[in-house]
Order: structure tokens, then sequence, then C-alpha cells
């Protein structure tokens, strides 16, 4: 472990914890000096080039590891009695408010990735919470570096603060189901100013064991969404790149369409069943549209379009028989093709089967 040079130390006389940065050259006599950790005499040290700190007078440094440890439970517990808050900040992932209903979400997950959700330990709601901080205070057994009990409200359950320096909680601890705030191991003064400035936020500077917080899902609006608009005549417009976002799913994105189907990018019929078959959106849509009764005919509804690996994309089977002009038909070849056959998988599709892969756009007034 590095040397430290210590800014905290204790007033002699008082017991009041001071820090090197309140003191100038006039002031370091104020007062007499004794370490956080073993009680020894300390001195002021403010020098040309160095950052001014404490040291012992004896010139022996005690242990530390100790001294941070001490430091941190002083310093927390001192920001918890002079302050009308102290923040936890949650770090969470948050559900969309539509992802239960939402056929869409195994696209984009439908909610919010590492979310900050602030908290004070000290009142919720206009409510009081914790009001009083001790150092090792025993409880249940246990004996936590720092125990936040109300007064106010003395049926609600203790909370112990630990600061990991060398030995983490106990799995008896953690499973008592005591509610934990552990920081992250304390190495360096820096790390106590952390906790100090920001309050304990999760995986950042602490870890929260046994805490169940309340959050509210929201609606998420800001997604991309795969949108197949249908025109007469059967033809298609295939979007994905951000032109259609998910708060816009009931919005037609084109006023001359004849409909408009909001689609998985990957849409799998029967998923999870031997009779699985990955679709295109536009079939979807397309077979979705022709079960609500609209004659549509378009090659990508017929049996012999299909995916060709030597070419990377799709093609008619038959153009052999009708012309190589219908080798990589266009939407329209469908039209004048004496092989069209609609596609026997769409056919024993039903319409509860596409809307379990989409949605049709119908637009809210």
């Amino acid at each position: 472990m590095r040397e430290i040079k210590y800014r905290y130390c204790l007033d002699k006389d008082t017991d009041e914890l001071l820090f090197i940065g309140e003191l100038n050259k006039k002031t370091r006599y104020d007062h007499n000096y004794k370490c956080l950790e073993c009680g020894q005499d300390m001195e002021v040290n403010m020098g040309q080039v160095r950052r001014p700190y404490f040291s012992h007078v004896s010139g022996c440094a005690c242990d530390g590891e100790s001294y941070l440890h001490k430091l941190a439970k002083r310093r927390i517990r001192m920001k918890f009695e002079d302050s009308d808050s102290f923040n936890v900040v949650f770090v969470r992932d948050i559900s969309c408010s539509e992802s239960d209903s939402c056929v869409l979400k195994k696209d984009f997950g439908c909610g919010f990735h590492d979310e900050r959700i602030v908290h004070d330990l000290k009142s919720w709601n206009n409510k009081p919470l914790y009001d009083c901080c001790q150092e090792e205070e025993p409880c249940g057994g246990f004996k936590p570096d720092l125990l936040l009990t109300s007064k106010v409200r003395p049926e609600l359950p203790p909370l112990f603060i630990e600061v990991f320096k060398t030995n983490k909680s106990t799995d008896d601890k953690i499973n008592s189901n005591y509610k934990i705030i552990e920081t992250r191991q304390i190495k360096s003064e820096e790390d106590i100013d952390d906790i100090i400035e920001q309050g304990f936020v999760e995986n950042e500077n602490c870890k929260f064991f046994n805490f169940v917080p309340k959050i509210a899902k929201r609606r998420k609006t800001d997604v991309d969404v795969t949108r197949v608009v249908i025109y007469p005549g059967g033809k298609t417009r295939f979007l994905s790149h951000g032109e259609v976002k998910c708060g816009m799913m009931n919005i037609k994105y084109d006023p001359k369409s004849l409909c408009e189907f909001n689609v998985q990018s990957f849409p799998h019929l029967h998923e999870g069943t031997s009779s699985e078959y990955i679709l295109l959106p536009s079939q979807v849509a397309l077979d979705w549209a022709v079960k609500k009764g609209m004659s549509i005919r378009n090659c990508m509804l017929c049996d012999s379009y299909r995916y060709n690996d030597s070419y990377s994309r799709y093609m008619c089977i038959k153009y052999k028989v009708l012309g190589d002009s219908f080798k990589f038909p266009n939407q329209y070849s469908a039209q004048e093709c004496k092989e069209f056959r609609y596609s026997s998988i769409l056919s024993n599709c039903t319409l509860a089967d596409l809307q379990k892969l989409g949605t049709e756009v119908i637009e809210q007034k």
C-alpha cells in the first residue's frame, strides 16, 4: 500500500475532525493534533512544493488501512448528521410501460438501460426516514460500521452501512435481510471524497443488498421501429433506419399508403416449434393485408420466392421457365406471372399468428 499523506486528523483537545485544507500558516498553530487511528501526536507540513498534509511527530506512521476505515466511518456519519439529505442512487434497467403487451420488444428490449434513480436516506415523499447514525452499534447479532435508525419512526427497519477496506460483508449478514450499503474498497481519501460528494451510487462507489426500490415504468418513445408500408397495387416500402420511432407506432408514415404495419425485424413464425420459419417483415405485412381481405399479388407472397445463398439475395426459383427477367423479380412481376402460387407457409399462417409478429397501424384520431 502506498504511503498516505494524511489530510485529516483530530483536535487533541476537542476530538473534532480537522481537514488540512481548512488550515493556513497562521491557523496551523490554533490546535494540538493527534492521529485518528493511533492517537499519537501529529503536526502540520506546509512546504512550498508538496501539498500540505499531517504527519506523525514521532516519524512512525500507523496502519494506513485502519486510518482510512475510521476516516470513512467518521466522515460518512458527519455528512449524515450535518446535511438535510444523503443521496442513494440506484442504477437500474427500467422496463417500458408498454413492454408487457408490445410484440416488438424482442427487437429493442423496451426499456431504459442504467437509469439513475435518486432516493434520500433521510426522507421519502415528504415523510422522514432515518435520523440517527451510530458507529459500530450492535444490532441483531451484528455490529455494522454504521447503523442508521429512526427516532421519529422507530418501526422502520435499521439500515447497515459497511465500509469495505479489507473485509466484505459476510454471507450471514447479507442473508439476514437487513438493508446493507457496502462501499467499494476504500483505497484512498479520494474514494471517501467521492461518497461525500455524490452519496452512495450503485455499482460506482457501493453495492446495495436487500433493497427493493419501487421504480415506476416509463413509456419509451425513441426506439427505431421496422415499418412496412403497402401501396395500392401491392408495392411495399421498407422503413428501418430511424424513419419511424416507437412513439409513432400508431401514426401513418405516408397518407397515400393503403395500409402500414410495424413488424419485428426478424419475425420467427411458430418460434420454438418444429415448424419454425423465418419470414421477411414485408411478407408478414403483405400476408396480413391479404388476410384482411385486400387483393394483393406480390412475388414475396409466392412459393417460388426463395433465398439463394450463392447470390445472397432472394430470387424466383422458376426463372428458367419464366425467363431471365424473372430471376430477380421486382414487386410487380407477380401480376403478370403465370406460375404464381401463394406461399404454402403463409397459407397455413393465421391472422393470430401474424399479430404475434407485429401490429397494424390504426391511426388514432
